[in-house]
C-alpha cells in the first residue's frame, strides 16, 4: 500500500478525537441527537484547525444507521463514506470547480434523493474561490434546497464570500489550536506510531504551527522520514526547518540595544552559514519582538505568553532593559524587512541594514528611536562619560530636553581641539525655556495630530533675533506647520503664557542658515565639537553663538 502522509493517515474519524473545537463538536452533536440538522452550514477558520475533517465526520454522522455514538465507522453507510466511494457525499473544490457550469450540474443533482443514505451532503472546500456568477447561480438552491440535501461550505476566507450567501448558512468558527491541546494530540500521535520524539521538539514544533494540527503533522513526518530511526530533538527541529535556538534572538536584540553593530554582524553571518533561512529567522525574531513586548506590557501570566516559566522570565528581563518604545521601534522596522525580503534577490543585505538601523536609532524620528538616544546618554551621564562643572553650550530640540541642561567639564572640552563650533551665548530665557520643555510641551498638547506633528516631525531652535524657529524634518511636515500656524501659536501662548515671533522653516533651510551665521571658527577656544552630540542624539543636537 502506498505510503500516507501522517496528516492525512491521523485524521480524526469521530467526533471526540477533533481536538480544540468543542464549541462547535457540542453544537452539532445536539443537532444530530435532536434531529435538527441544518440544510447549510458554513465552516470558517485557519488552515488545519479541522474543517475539512468535521465536515466529513458530520456526514457520516448525520446518515449513519449504527448503533450506539455516530458516526459508527462500521455500518453499511459510513463505510463507503469513509472510504470516500460513496454517491451521496460529494466533496468539491472550488479553487478548481468555481464556474458557473459547476454550479449548474450541482443544481441539477440534487433534484434526485440519495440511494441508500438520509441525506446527499454537499461538502465544498474554500468555496470563497466561487466566481460571483457562481455564487448568484448557487443562492436560491442554498436558500432552498430539497429536504434530504445538506450543504457544507468551508473557507479560510469568509470576507471575500457576499453577505446573501453568509446570511443563508449556519455559521461555525474554528479556532486556532492552543499550544498545550496540540502537545498533547501530537504525544498521543507519536505514541501510536512509536516515534522517538522529545518532549522539547513537539513543544516546538506546535510554536511553529501556530495553531495549525496540519502543519505541526507535516513537519513532525519530515522530521521522521530525515532521521528515521533515530531520536528527533529540537535542534534536529530547527536544522529541518531553517529556524535558530531561542538564545540567538535574546542575543541580537541585546546587540541591537548596545549599539553593538560589529556583534550584530557577526551573528548573522553566523546564521548564513549554517544556512537558516532568513526570511524564517525574520518572521521569528518578530516573534520574539512581541514576546518581549508583551512580556514588558503585561504583569502576571497570560495566556498570551504559552511559554515555560523560565523563558517568560527571560523575556521580562530584556524587556526591562531594552524598553517598551525601542520594542515597537524594532517591531515596525523588521516587519517592513519581512515585506521586503519577498522580493529581494539578497535577503542578506537588507538584514544587515536593518540590524544597523535598531543599533543606530539616530536615523529614525519615531518615538521609540528617540527614547533609545534619551537612554543613550543617560548611561553616559551614569557612567561619568560626561563631568558637570561648566555649562553646556549647545541647545538640545524635541526628545533632548531631559539632558538639555547637563554642565560638562573644562577637561573634557579641552580634549577635543578639532571640528569646533561656535556657542550661542545670548539665547533669549524665553526660547531657551521652550527648548528645554518642549517634550512637556508636547504631551500637555490635547489634539493628537498636533501632539504628533510637534513631537515627531518638528524641534524648536534659535536662529537670531527673538524669532523661536520651528524646524520641520521635511517639506510635507512645513506644509502642515504653516495650514495650522493660529493654532500652534496659540499653543505657546497658553502654555508658557508669553506672546512668541514664530518662524517655520524646513531642516535643510535652517542647518544652511545657521552655517552661515556660525559657521565660523576659533581655533583659541577650546569648546565641544559638534559630534560629541551628533553621535548620540544626531540631528537632535543646535549649536548656537
Amino acid at each position: 500500500m502506498a505510503y500516507q502522509a501522517l496528516y492525512r493517515r491521523l485524521r480524526p474519524q469521530r467526533f471526540e478525537d477533533v481536538a480544540g473545537q468543542e464549541h462547535i463538536i457540542r453544537t452539532l452533536q445536539n443537532q444530530i441527537e435532536n434531529n435538527r440538522i441544518n440544510h447549510a452550514y458554513l465552516f470558517c477558520g485557519t488552515r488545519g484547525t479541522g474543517k475539512t475533517t468535521t465536515a466529513k465526520i458530520f456526514a457520516r454522522a448525520i446518515n449513519c444507521i449504527g448503533e450506539g455514538t455516530k458516526p459508527c465507522n462500521k455500518c453499511s453507510v459510513c463505510l463507503p463514506i469513509l472510504h470516500g466511494t460513496s454517491v451521496n457525499v460529494i466533496e468539491i473544490d472550488a479553487a478548481s470547480n468555481n464556474g458557473v457550469d459547476n454550479i449548474r450540474d450541482i443544481i441539477e443533482e440534487v433534484k434526485y434523493p440519495p440511494t441508500d443514505c438520509r441525506y446527499k451532503v454537499y461538502i465544498i472546500d474554500e468555496v470563497h474561490m466561487l466566481s460571483a456568477g457562481a455564487f448568484n447561480a448557487l443562492l436560491k438552491t442554498l436558500e432552498e434546497p430539497p429536504e434530504y440535501v445538506v450543504f457544507i461550505l468551508a473557507t479560510t476566507d469568509p470576507q471575500k464570500m457576499p453577505v446573501t450567501v453568509l446570511s443563508r448558512c449556519q455559521r461555525f468558527d474554528f479556532h486556532r489550536i492552543g499550544k498545550e491541546t496540540m502537545v498533547n494530540v501530537l504525544k498521543e500521535y507519536m505514541a501510536e506510531e512509536k516515534a522517538d520524539v522529545t518532549d522539547e521538539a513537539i513543544e516546538y514544533i506546535a510554536e511553529l504551527s501556530d495553531g495549525a494540527m496540519r502543519d505541526a503533522l507535516s513537519i513532525l513526518d519530515q522530521c521522521i522520514s530525515f532521521y528515521f530511526d533515530q531520536r528527533v530533538t529540537v535542534d534536529k527541529v530547527m536544522e529541518i526547518t531553517g529556524s535558530v535556538d531561542r538564545s540567538v534572538f535574546f542575543e541580537l536584540t541585546d546587540a541591537m540595544n548596545n549599539s553593538d553593530g560589529g556583534r550584530c554582524m557577526d551573528i548573522i553571518d553566523k546564521i548564513v552559514l549554517q544556512g537558516r533561512d532568513i526570511g524564517q529567522f525574520v518572521a521569528d525574531l518578530i516573534t520574539h519582538f512581541r514576546n518581549l513586548l508583551l512580556a514588558v506590557s503585561i504583569e502576571g501570566e497570560t495566556r498570551a505568553l504559552d511559554y515555560s516559566k523560565t523563558y517568560v522570565d527571560r523575556l521580562r528581563e530584556q524587556g526591562k532593559n531594552v524598553g517598551y518604545e525601542y520594542v515597537l521601534s524594532l517591531i515596525s522596522s523588521f516587519s517592513e524587512l519581512a515585506n521586503q525580503i519577498k522580493f529581494s534577490s539578497n535577503p542578506r543585505i537588507l538584514l544587515e541594514v536593518c540590524a544597523i538601523k535598531g543599533c543606530n536609532p539616530v536615523v529614525s524620528y519615531d518615538l521609540g528611536s528617540v527614547n533609545k538616544r534619551l537612554k543613550n546618554i543617560e548611561n553616559k551621564l551614569e557612567n561619568s562619560t560626561f563631568a558637570a562643572d561648566t555649562p553646556a553650550a549647545g541647545t538640545l530640540a524635541a526628545g533632548a530636553n531631559a539632558a538639555g541642561t547637563s554642565e560638562m567639564s573644562t577637561s573634557a572640552q579641552s580634549t577635543h581641539q578639532s571640528e569646533e563650533v561656535k556657542i550661542d551665548k545670548a539665547v533669549p530665557e524665553d526660547i531657551k525655556t521652550v527648548i528645554s520643555e518642549w517634550n512637556k510641551f508636547c504631551k500637555s498638547l490635547k489634539t493628537s495630530v498636533l501632539k504628533s506633528m510637534l513631537s515627531t516631525q518638528t524641534r524648536p531652535a534659535f536662529l537670531e533675533d527673538d524669532y523661536l524657529t520651528l524646524v520641520a524634518i521635511n517639506n510635507g511636515a512645513l506644509l502642515w506647520l504653516e495650514a495650522h500656524f493660529d493654532e500652534v501659536k496659540d499653543c505657546f501662548e497658553k502654555y508658557f503664557n508669553k506672546e512668541f515671533e514664530i518662524r517655520m522653516m524646513t531642516e535643510d533651510k535652517y542647518n544652511k542658515r545657521h552655517t552661515e551665521k556660525y559657521g565660523a571658527k576659533d581655533p583659541e577656544l577650546n569648546v565641544l565639537r559638534k559630534e560629541d552630540f551628533t553621535k548620540v542624539l544626531g540631528d537632535f543636537v543646535e549649536f548656537e553663538e
